[in-house]
């Protein structure tokens, strides 16, 4: 599990409670997303629109439930965003 996905899953979790919704996902990355692209926390492709991020949700929430663990989280972004 690399750095950036833990910076990047904190950044995201809006209510500190260790899990992500889809809500949080949208509205975080909609707000800190041109933030953290130009922190270099994401890569800049990676700051796209509500239905991408939901795409983004929903791929890595592996069991359903509606909520990402840090871990269900970081299997899909190191792999997407070229982290591993």
């Amino acid at each position: 599990m690399s750095d950036k996905a833990r910076s990047l899953f904190e950044a995201l979790d809006l209510d500190g409670d260790g899990l992500l919704t889809r809500e949080e996902v949208i509205v975080a990355l909609r707000r800190k997303g041109p933030s953290l692209a130009a922190m270099g926390v994401i890569p800049s492709w990676g700051v796209q629109d509500a239905d991408a991020s939901s795409a983004l949700f929903d791929a890595a929430d592996q069991n359903g439930d509606a909520a990402l663990t840090f871990e269900e989280f970081t299997a899909v972004v190191d792999r997407r965003f070229g982290w591993s």
